[in-house]
C-alpha cells in the first residue's frame, strides 16, 4: 500500500493473518448427509492466509501448494463465482456432472472469494495479496478445503475492517463446500471454524469436553481416487435404507460416550474395550456402502488381528488403493510404527484443537 493509500484507509493493518484447523470425521461420515448425527474433531494441522494490500484493485492469489500464483480483478472474481455456481445449478437439477462443477482449484478459490461479498466492499479500494498455506493433506479427509477457504475469507474481511462473525464465516465457507461436495452437510467448515469435539447434526452442533486421548493416531493412507463428491453421489445412488444410517448413529453414541468427559469437565473412566469395539462396527458399515478401498481394508485387518480397530475418517474411495485418513484406536506406538512402515503408510498422533479460527495481529 502506498503512503497515500494509507491515508486514506488508516484501519487496514500491514498484515492481517489466520490460522484454521482441519478435522476429522470419528464417526458418521456419510450418514450425516441424510441427517444423522456424526462426530467430528478438529486437529492440530492448518490452514494459513496471510492478507496485505496492493496499490492496485484486484486480488493477486498465491497458494505455493497448489502451484497459484496469479491476479484477479474484482470483475474476474465475480464472473467466476457466478459461472460455478451456475455449473453447481446443473448438477442439482441433474444436467451436469459433479466433475465438471470445479474446472481448477485456482478457479474454486478465486470464485469462493466472489461469491464471498468481499467484491462489494473492495470496489473503489486498494486491492488485496493473499497468500495461503497449509500443512494438511490435500484430498485427504482432513477438510483442507473447508480450512483454506476459511482461512482466506477470515484474514480478508478482518483485514479490511470488516471481520466476519463465526456464524458468518461458517455459511461462507459453506457455499463454496456445496462446489466441491455437491451438497455439503457443513461438517467440515462448522468444526474447522469452531474447533474442538463436535456432535454435528443438520447444520447444528454440540461442542463436547473431550477427554485426553492415548492410543489413538491418524494414518495418511494415501490420497484417494474418489474425490468427496463422487463418493458421496455413489453412496445416494444406492438408496440405502434409515434403518442403515440409524446404525451408523448407534456407533457414534457408543463412541461419544467413550470420548467425553462428565458435565463439570471431569474424564470418566476410559473405556477402550468399547471404544475399540465401536470403530470396529463403524468400520463393517462403511466396508458395507462401500467406501473403503481393498488395501486399506487389509490394514484395517491386520490393526484388528493385534487387537485394536480402525476406520476411514473422510468419504473414503470407490476407486483404486488410497482413502486418505484412517483413524486407529488400540495398539501400542511401536506396533503402529511397525505396520505402517510394512504399508508405507505415515502417521501421526491425534491431537484436537480446541481453538477454532484463530486471529493473529
Amino acid at each position: 500500500m502506498t503512503a497515500s493509500d494509507q491515508a486514506l484507509f488508516p484501519s487496514r493493518p500491514p498484515c492481517s493473518k489466520v490460522r484454521v484447523p482441519g478435522k476429522v470425521i470419528l464417526s458418521g461420515e456419510h450418514a450425516v448427509v441424510y441427517g444423522t448425527p456424526a462426530l467430528a474433531c478438529a486437529i492440530q494441522k492448518y490452514a494459513f492466509a496471510k492478507v496485505v494490500s496492493i496499490g492496485i484493485e484486484g486480488v493477486h492469489l498465491t497458494m505455493p501448494a497448489f502451484g497459484i500464483d496469479q491476479y484477479f480483478s474484482y470483475g474476474q472474481l465475480t464472473q467466476l463465482a457466478h459461472q460455478t455456481q451456475s455449473r453447481h445449478q446443473n448438477f442439482l437439477h441433474d444436467s451436469a456432472l459433479l466433475c465438471l462443477v470445479i474446472e481448477s482449484p485456482v478457479q474454486f478459490f478465486a470464485a469462493a472469494l466472489g461469491a464471498s461479498g468481499l467484491v462489494d466492499v473492495l470496489t473503489d479500494q486498494p486491492g488485496l495479496a493473499i497468500e495461503l498455506t497449509m500443512d494438511l493433506v490435500a484430498g485427504s479427509g482432513m477438510g483442507s478445503s473447508a480450512a483454506l477457504v476459511a482461512a482466506m475469507l477470515a484474514a480478508a474481511f478482518k483485514h479490511i475492517g470488516q471481520p466476519l462473525t463465526a456464524a458468518q464465516l461458517i455459511l461462507k465457507t459453506t457455499h463454496s463446500e456445496h462446489w466441491q461436495h455437491g451438497r455439503s452437510s457443513g461438517l467440515d467448515p462448522y468444526v474447522c471454524i469452531m474447533g474442538g469435539l463436535q456432535r454435528y447434526q443438520l447444520g447444528t452442533a454440540e461442542r463436547q469436553a473431550l477427554k485426553p486421548l492415548s492410543a489413538c493416531f491418524l494414518v495418511s493412507t494415501g490420497k484417494p481416487n474418489s474425490s468427496t463428491g463422487e463418493c458421496v453421489e455413489a453412496v445416494r445412488q444406492h438408496n440405502f435404507s434409515a434403518h442403515l444410517w440409524s446404525q451408523f448413529s448407534q456407533v457414534q453414541e457408543r463412541l461419544l460416550h467413550c470420548m467425553v468427559a462428565d458435565t463439570e469437565g471431569v474424564s470418566l473412566p476410559s473405556n477402550l474395550t468399547t471404544m475399540v469395539s465401536a470403530i470396529a462396527a463403524n468400520h463393517k458399515l462403511l466396508q458395507h456402502i462401500g467406501v473403503v478401498p481393498k488395501t486399506v481394508s487389509n490394514f484395517i485387518a491386520e490393526v484388528e488381528s493385534k487387537g485394536g480397530a480402525a476406520k476411514i475418517c473422510g468419504a473414503g474411495s470407490i476407486d483404486g488403493d488410497h482413502a486418505g485418513l484412517v483413524f486407529v484406536v488400540g495398539l501400542e506406538l511401536d506396533h503402529m510404527q511397525k505396520l505402517c512402515l510394512n504399508y508405507a503408510y505415515e502417521m501421526q498422533e491425534m491431537l484436537p484443537d480446541l481453538e477454532g479460527v484463530v486471529y493473529f495481529d
